[in-house]
């Protein structure tokens, strides 16, 4: 009996696995997703092509340049605006009606060009009527309501028209509307259609650019800050009606980048720093294109669908902002669009909108996506132990989805084994949760070692007593005229740690820097920011193994300290200081012993503390800084034979010459990559005219 049903098992495993490989070899797009440290990584394909409608599968009539749909209840709105109408299909897309040109007050209202519309929960239609610079709003029956126009306030310039793009509207009845050129957020209307204010503008990316700018205005006289380039937010793209009231927005920046918030009614982001889109690369072709989203839909069970003209993929998002499957693309096969316009979801169909071909592609979900899905609404209703079964399946079919790792990390938890939702934790690449659980699990190990935890610690505090007792011994001086055996060339990093004044005084007039010493100490540095980069404890490690970086560590251990010593070195000569280069350079990487010791006490503390604990690791780091600065500064004073007043000043002028450096440096760099580029313009040209 157990060997029929292993067999089954595997039957079973084998026809689920190849029944994923036919669904996704019927595709024509890679099902895949991102780990944790941001890298595409194969997925089951989630969404499967269904079908592909034109107006005229619908029985509607060709649709001329269709910018927008909507549902409501079970039917689907469709914007056909080159044709000035609006398309109602049932969800199989079979044609009921059509509304045509509004009456309102004797006049006939004609929306063609418009590119937004939107369903309200009452029923009525609101259409952003681009061309005509308005808002019209009828009955679900194509009779005319009411027509809003540029509001009457000075927060809109004259200058600006309004050229509305998208409308919505919410539960409390506030109209939002997004206009070409405001790029203060969404303008707003009441009930009476008066002005309301704008709602959550975006705020402006702090490029190099734009930081350059704000330094140079504070420069300039009036008329040069009227005539200058501003910095403006980018201007929301698009936008969705979220469960209780709340507001999804997508922007498309000047870079080409995306960003998703979720807004409250004051215009707050509840949104974390979750990362949305692409975030390495095509996986096909290798072709670094930026994600642009431009619609975004949210169904009932607030999944959030994310349109990606840029790649024509869809990007479908949990309410807890997991990644769930991405699919579609561009191309001209049964689930591939020329020109994304928008999304919209019903059941378990995802509706996508060509608005060049004028069509309307359906996918369905398959077997994979509904049980991320039913794991993950279990998860959120509390049903921890039916989602950790459901997302072992996940797992089954997909070892690289982040939310079932996250999932049975969460049954885990609640079920109160917490060191077992420590690696899943982990895996799903979720640090708060992690903190929480190894605080628990921290608690349980306590308590069931509480004996031999406290002996250690008694141990340890002897042992640190006798330790001291017997340096002081060792290493003390007997009287004020004898040298401790600190006070050495050799030993002089630890001496100068407590008694930098005598330490680097001594040091700089016998001659005794050792230069191996001080390399040593760099190399000691180096190692240490390793170990903090790599071996951080989980809970306060944003940092990924993939991401270190060699050079830049090398950087900050050796150029750092190389640059500062030749920037006072130069500077302090102007100033009559009478340290050598060799004086300053050892001082300096004496200096570092605190903050080298601060870093390995960081790291080894971080690794059995919490989160609610950081103010702890922070205490360690800051002293660790302060004590090295202390001692740079005395140390500064002592070899240079300055007063503090112009120590002061000499660390001042040093910092302007680490500048200084740092933009020759830059500048030369920059010349060096014109003369290759030169040099290749040039080759390239002689090639040619062979």
């Amino acid at each position: 009996m157990k060997r029929r049903i292993a067999l089954f098992i595997c039957i079973a495993l084998l026809f689920t696995a190849f029944s994923f490989s036919a669904s996704a070899a019927n595709t024509p797009y890679l099902g895949y997703e991102y780990n944790t440290a941001d890298e595409s990584v194969p997925a089951p394909v989630g969404y499967e092509p269904y079908a592909l409608y034109y107006g005229r599968d619908m029985k509607a009539g060709d649709l001329l340049s269709p910018f927008d749909m909507c549902f409501y209840g079970d039917n689907l709105y469709i914007l056909d605006s080159g044709n000035s109408r609006i398309v109602v299909t049932d969800k199989d897309l079979n044609f009921i009606r059509q509304i045509g040109e509004i009456t309102l007050d004797g006049e006939k209202l004609n929306y063609e060009g418009a590119t937004g519309f939107y369903v309200c929960d009452d029923g009525n239609i609101l259409i952003a009527d681009t061309n005509g610079s308005r808002i019209i709003e009828c009955d679900n029956e194509g009779n005319g309501v009411r027509v809003f126009t540029k509001p009457d306030t000075a927060m809109i310039a004259d200058t600006i028209k309004f050229n509305v793009k998208k409308v919505i509207r919410d539960t409390n009845g506030v109209t939002y509307v997004l206009v070409d050129g405001i790029n203060d957020g969404a303008v707003t209307l009441l009930g009476d259609g008066s002005f309301g204010g704008f709602f959550a503008s975006n705020e402006v990316q702090k490029t190099g650019e734009v930081i350059l700018n704000y330094l140079w205005k504070r420069f300039m006289t009036e008329e040069q800050i009227r005539n200058s380039k501003s910095a403006a937010p980018a201007s929301i793209t698009n936008f969705d009606v979220a469960d209780k009231g709340f507001i999804y927005t997508v922007t498309q920046s000047s870079e080409l980048e995306s960003s998703v918030r979720l807004l409250n009614f004051k215009g707050s982001n509840l949104e974390t720093n979750t990362k949305f889109g692409d975030l390495e690369w095509d996986r096909k072709i290798k072709n670094s294109i930026s994600t642009t989203f431009c619609d975004v839909d949210v169904d009932d069970d607030n999944y959030v669908y994310l349109l990606d003209s840029a790649r024509g993929r869809v990007f479908v998002y949990s309410e807890d902002e997991y990644l769930i499957t991405v699919f579609g693309g561009i191309g001209d096969k049964l689930g591939q669009i020329e020109s994304a316009a928008a999304v919209e979801s019903y059941e378990d169909r995802v509706y996508v909108l060509d608005d060049i071909r004028g069509s309307i592609t359906v996918f369905v979900e398959n077997e994979y996506v509904k049980t991320v899905k039913k794991a993950a609404n279990l998860l959120h209703n509390g049903r921890f132990g039916e989602a950790k079964e459901y997302f072992e399946k996940v797992l089954q079919m997909n070892s690289n989805s982040t939310i079932a790792y996250y999932g049975i990390g969460m049954a885990l938890d609640e079920a109160g084994d917490y060191a077992s939702a420590l690696k899943y934790f982990k895996l799903a690449y979720d640090n708060e949760n992690y903190s929480r659980a190894f605080k628990q699990a921290r608690r349980d190990f306590i308590k069931a070692n509480f004996i031999w935890i406290i002996a250690l610690l008694v141990l340890i505090i002897v042992g640190i007593v006798f330790l001291i007792i017997f340096l002081k011994k060792k290493f003390g001086r007997k009287n004020s005229y004898e040298r401790s055996l600190l006070d050495r060339k050799y030993s002089a990093p630890l001496f100068t740690v407590l008694h930098p004044i005598d330490g680097y005084g001594r040091l700089k007039k016998e001659k005794q820097w050792s230069l191996v010493l001080s390399f040593g100490i760099l190399v000691v540095l180096f190692l240490a920011l390793t170990a903090k980069w790599l071996l951080t404890g989980f809970s306060f490690n944003a940092n990924r193994a993939i991401d270190y970086n060699l050079f830049i560590t090398l950087a900050k251990a050796f150029l750092i300290i190389g640059v500062t010593t030749i920037a006072n070195w130069a500077v302090c000569t102007l100033i009559e200081g009478k340290g050598k280069l060799i004086d300053i350079f050892c001082m300096l990487c004496y200096s570092l012993v605190p903050y080298v010791i601060s870093i390995f006490f960081y790291v080894l503390f971080s690794n059995v503390l919490c989160l609610e604990e950081q103010a702890f690791l922070v205490t360690i780091s800051i002293i660790g800084i302060i004590w090295s600065g202390i001692l740079v500064y005395v140390g500064f004073m002592t070899i240079h034979e300055f007063s503090f007043k112009k120590t002061a000043l000499s660390v001042i002028m040093t910092v302007l010459g680490i500048a200084i450096i740092i933009f020759l440096a830059v500048l030369f760099v920059g010349l060096i990559q014109q003369v290759i580029s030169f040099v290749k313009a040039v080759y390239s040209e002689a090639v040619m005219m062979q």
